[in-house]
């Protein structure tokens, strides 16, 4: 009975570490690269009650004068002076006209900005983002190497500066999982929603975001459509050039936004990729229940996925050693939050943006 038990102890440690390294074999490390950016480019902010966002974003983007840059705001029906903050940084504003039945307010407002752009580059920003110093200049250094047929996308590096916040560490790692960028069999296909680059040639080839109009994860439709169509796609961290900030005021707003999140994000990502990450939520949940009996393959494995999480985390947001030894704890919220996430979707079926219901729109397929 003793032997078969370490037969089985063996059997899932090992589960749990080739699992992680079939998911986590790539980094997304952005690529720092000398030369020299000549093109004009054009960076559109959707905003919708975004006044506070934009006093952080705006300071970090106009202290890197540029003359080859054109900043613009979409203020998409906002009631909270988002025109005016935007105003008063000197950037060009665009009203959003009232929105259509079959388009998300996002597509709908980057299409917009899209529209009246002057720039050869476009990119796409979430309000909730900043800049590192020079980081826009970097992304576009970055993008212009790549050919204008490319399409980029990128994770905003998560800052974080309290324990709670950090409980997001398994929700970034099965987000970038679900995207399939970080796999052995790496895909093609995988992108990030917070910032996308794209030559406005290539964009308007695509249909802009006219053509995933209804999707609620814009972005990665978008760039799965540009790589169906034939366009090279490139996703990575936005360590030292673009950085975020999410549910910083208590464990409840983690719990809710994670929550949102997957709720609204789930019908979207790859079914097999999908279905990976349970195989690998399941060995590794599996193997730190187990792991008082597992013995010497017990540590063995512990210490192997401290430092293989501790790997890919570094490149998604601040988190120390530290944070990858206690992974058990960042497990378990996981597991609590999901739970949760499915409750609130199947008994609420419908989900809220900025006052807007989203769930019950209509899902395009990409």
């Amino acid at each position: 009975m003793e032997v078969r038990w370490e037969v089985n102890g063996l059997w899932i440690t090992i589960a749990a570490m080739t699992l992680t390294l079939v998911l986590f074999w790539h980094k997304i490390s952005f690529p720092f690269e000398q030369c020299k950016n000549t093109k004009m480019y054009t960076i559109i902010i959707p905003a919708r009650n975004e006044a506070e966002n934009l006093n952080r974003l705006l300071p970090s983007l106009l202290s890197s004068p540029s003359p080859n840059r054109e900043v613009i705001v979409v203020d998409d029906d906002s009631e909270d002076g988002t025109k005016r903050v935007a105003e008063s940084y000197g950037v060009k504003v665009v009203q959003n006209p009232p929105l259509p039945k079959d388009w998300m307010g996002k597509s709908w407002a980057c299409y917009n900005g899209a529209k009246v752009a002057n720039g050869q580059t476009l990119m796409f920003l979430d309000a909730d983002t900043w800049f590192v110093e020079d980081g826009a200049e970097r992304l576009m250094q970055v993008f212009e190497q790549k050919g204008s047929a490319a399409v980029m996308t990128i994770h905003p590096y998560h800052e974080m500066r309290s324990f709670r916040e950090k409980l997001s560490a398994v929700f970034h790692l099965v987000v970038i999982a679900s995207s399939g960028i970080t796999a052995v069999f790496k895909s093609e296909k995988g992108g990030f929603g917070p910032c996308l680059i794209i030559d406005q040639k290539t964009y308007w080839e695509l249909d802009g975001h006219r053509s995933i109009r209804s999707d609620i994860v814009e972005h990665l439709a978008f760039v799965r459509r540009a790589a169906v169509k034939g366009f090279p796609t490139y996703a990575y961290s936005g360590r030292e050039v673009l950085k975020m900030r999410m549910y910083e005021a208590n464990v409840k707003n983690v719990i809710k936004g994670w929550g949102k999140s997957f709720a609204t994000g789930a019908t979207t990502a790859s079914p097999w990729f999908s279905l990976a990450n349970i195989f690998w939520i399941t060995a590794v949940v599996s193997f730190l229940i187990n792991l008082p009996d597992l013995g010497w393959w017990g540590l063995i494995g512990y210490l192997f996925l401290v430092v293989w999480l501790y790997r890919i985390l570094i490149d998604i947001g601040c988190f120390r050693w530290y944070d990858a030894v206690i992974f058990p704890v960042h497990f378990v919220f996981f597991v609590g939050v999901f739970s949760y996430s499915l409750v609130t979707s199947f008994f609420l079926k419908q989900t809220t943006w900025k006052g807007r219901t989203i769930a019950n729109k209509k899902r395009r397929s990409s």
